[in-house]
């Protein structure tokens, strides 16, 4: 495997590991929070426990399909995750 690969992989594999990261703390129920504006002007905006639920699947769906991409990229290089 040639360096340039090498580097790509490790990129690829630390994606990879902070999706995985990323879909275990949403998995496990951690407070999920949406803010808007900056610095002085953050406001947090309220959610219901239902629309928490729907955007809470939605993430952790999203983030098993790059999890997936993240597999299939490492195994086209013959490295397995």
């Amino acid at each position: 495997m040639k360096a340039a690969d090498l580097e790509k992989a490790r990129l690829i594999n630390n994606a990879r590991q902070q999706n995985a990261a990323m879909r275990t703390r949403l998995a496990g129920g951690e407070v999920l929070t949406l803010r808007i504006g900056e610095s002085n002007g953050l406001s947090a905006i309220v959610l219901t426990p239902a629309y928490e639920a729907r955007i809470r699947a939605d993430l952790i769906a999203a983030f098993d399909l790059r999890i997936g991409e993240n597999d299939a990229a490492l195994a086209a290089m013959g490295v397995e995750p």
